[in-house]
């Protein structure tokens, strides 16, 4: 390759060669071809990439006609979360403010090529995270949005979400819209957002990974989808247990004595509650008490 192209053009040629999938090396390859420089000097370039791209996407089209996946396939690993929308609407920055990965962030388009995933630790709970490719990139599968447990569609308008919708037809889990960037707003700016999201019923959330605004708030919308409770054991005398034990809204006391370990609800002789469920503290309650977030869970037994 020509040693006289800009940095991007050589960016894009290290994920080219970085790639491990042909989606991966299809989007590299365009990536290549929009940041070439175009002069005489380049034709050949160029016409080399254009047709290697033809091949990359012929061989594709092949591997789907046969049924043979070029994907990369994530395992869903407890509640799955996806990171869904167009280019440039911060889905990269808002992966890296949410969990421990540490993605490759740009302001050039179609910079994730596979992918990305990462761990949400919040309140003493997990989510995976997994940051999609960009719609319009070879590399975006959107059947994974079919099966996760919450999507979020990330814009910088809402209007752009008439684009997205015909896409979600199949989605079974919750999603909810993250208009990006608020920073880059002014205050009377966002009033109107604000005003039209209310009186158009759109489910959107206002957030900004340069400032934080609506992070909190956006942690704890994830926490609620996920429709579970934590409660936490108490041995007789003895504090409260720090992490949690998770389990799903509506569990009752001898439910989440079998998660604890298959049998243990038949050793069960009293269980005392405080928190959310209880009238007061340390009140007695029955296997059949249906247990709520917080509480926490006295268990005697024989």
């Amino acid at each position: 390759m020509p040693t006289n192209q800009g940095p991007e053009f050589a960016e894009a040629e290290k994920k080219y060669y970085a790639a491990k999938t042909i989606e991966e090396k299809i989007a590299a390859t365009e990536e290549m071809i929009s940041t070439s420089k175009k002069h005489k000097g380049t034709e050949t370039l160029l016409a080399l990439l254009k047709t290697r791209l033809k091949k990359f996407k012929e061989g594709q089209e092949k591997a789907r006609k046969t049924g043979k996946s070029t994907r990369e396939v994530i395992k869903k690993e407890g509640f799955q979360v996806v990171l869904f929308g167009p280019p440039n609407t911060g889905k990269s920055s808002l992966l890296a403010s949410l969990t421990n990965a540490r993605p490759k962030i740009s302001i050039h388009p179609f910079t994730t090529i596979k992918p990305e995933v990462g761990t949400l630790e919040y309140q003493g709970v997990k989510a995976q995270i997994i940051d999609l490719p960009s719609t319009g990139s070879p590399a975006c599968d959107i059947g994974i949005l079919n099966t996760a447990d919450l999507v979020l569609i990330l814009l910088t308008e809402s209007k752009e979400y008439e684009t997205i919708k015909p896409l979600l037809t199949r989605v079974q889990g919750e999603h909810k819209i993250l208009l990006t960037k608020q920073d880059l707003l002014s205050e009377e700016a966002k009033r109107k957002l604000e005003a039209t999201i209310k009186s158009k019923k759109i489910p959107a959330l206002l957030i900004s990974t340069y400032t934080g605004a609506g992070m909190e708030e956006l942690k704890e919308y994830i926490l609620q989808s996920m429709h579970i409770c934590r409660i936490y054991l108490k041995e007789p005398g003895k504090p409260a247990t720090t992490i949690p034990l998770v389990i799903p809204e509506g569990t009752t006391i001898k439910e989440a004595g079998e998660k604890i370990y298959k049998g243990f609800s038949a050793k069960i002789r009293e269980t005392r509650i405080s928190g959310p469920s209880s009238k007061f503290a340390n009140q007695k309650v029955g296997l059949q008490h249906i247990l709520k977030d917080k509480d926490i869970v006295e268990f005697h037994t024989n």
